[in-house]
């Protein structure tokens, strides 16, 4: 299992994964308003099942490993509150989550719901063999860049990098501190809860600064042989925050002696 959050590299991570001949992903299971209708009931009428159905089946003889992606909010109530302000999402999301919504209301009991939810996660934790590859970024300031500008966008990975297109965003300093508490928070409870199972931790940096490094790391962690596996996805934002937040000075002046002021220049 990649753990983690959003704009961390957990679609670079998978997309270098699935190129080992001996490694099969399955991708983002539980992204629930991006689910086609018939996939969407079956998790939430049984989860659990879902999950047996998708990835604890049999395969092929050469795979030996099998891997999904789990977000830290996936198949929990905070996923149905988005983190952050979404006033500046694309119009065509913005529609789509009203209709997610509504339709959750209108069908779901948030008790249940609950319930199910909590039998998902208490599954993956019982299972001893489930191997966590823990994804996380350093600077949290980057990924809530990417991540606004994702839901302005409606783009959440690109084959190609475009170095003279900056999109520039405005951040509230306060929804910022609520990220990057939430995301802090959430790292050390996913650290905690999968304590007793073998984990091996990957930043973000790491796999795009030292790439090779980071992955023959992770291979030999995946008791999988060595590979030359390469991705044709891009890094869309090339600008420092410096250039892509509008607001940058009001937040570096908010941040400065705070933990989080690491994250300016």
């Amino acid at each position: 299992m990649v753990l983690g959050s959003a704009r961390t590299g957990s679609n670079l991570l998978l997309s270098l994964l699935s190129a080992h001949p001996h490694i099969k992903t399955y991708g983002e299971l539980f992204n629930l308003d991006m689910l086609p209708k018939t996939s969407l009931t079956e998790v939430l009428d049984d989860p659990v099942t879902y999950l047996q159905q998708k990835v604890y089946q049999d395969h092929k003889l050469e795979i030996a490993a099998v891997g999904f992606k789990m977000f830290y909010d996936h198949l929990t109530r905070d996923y149905f509150t988005k983190l952050v302000d979404l006033s500046d999402a694309a119009p065509q999301l913005k529609e789509k989550y009203t209709q997610f919504s509504s339709f959750i209301e209108s069908n779901y009991v948030w008790e249940i719901l609950d319930e199910r939810f909590r039998t998902a996660w208490e599954f993956l934790r019982a299972d001893q063999s489930l191997a966590v590859i823990h994804l996380q970024r350093k600077n949290m300031l980057h990924t809530l860049i990417s991540l606004k500008q994702a839901y302005m966008t409606s783009q959440w990975w690109s084959l190609k990098s475009d170095p003279q297109a900056v999109l520039s965003v405005h951040l509230d300093p306060e929804e910022c501190s609520r990220y990057f508490e939430k995301i802090s928070n959430s790292a050390a409870e996913a650290d905690a809860a999968f304590a007793d199972h073998p984990r091996i931790n990957v930043t973000h940096e790491d796999l795009v600064e030292n790439q090779q490094d980071t992955l023959e790391r992770v291979f030999a962690f995946l008791k999988v042989p060595s590979a030359s596996v390469t991705s044709r996805m891009k890094k869309q934002n090339l600008a420092s925050p410096r250039e892509s937040i509008k607001n940058y000075e009001q937040l570096k002046n908010y941040f400065r002696n705070t933990r989080w002021d690491v994250f300016f220049e």
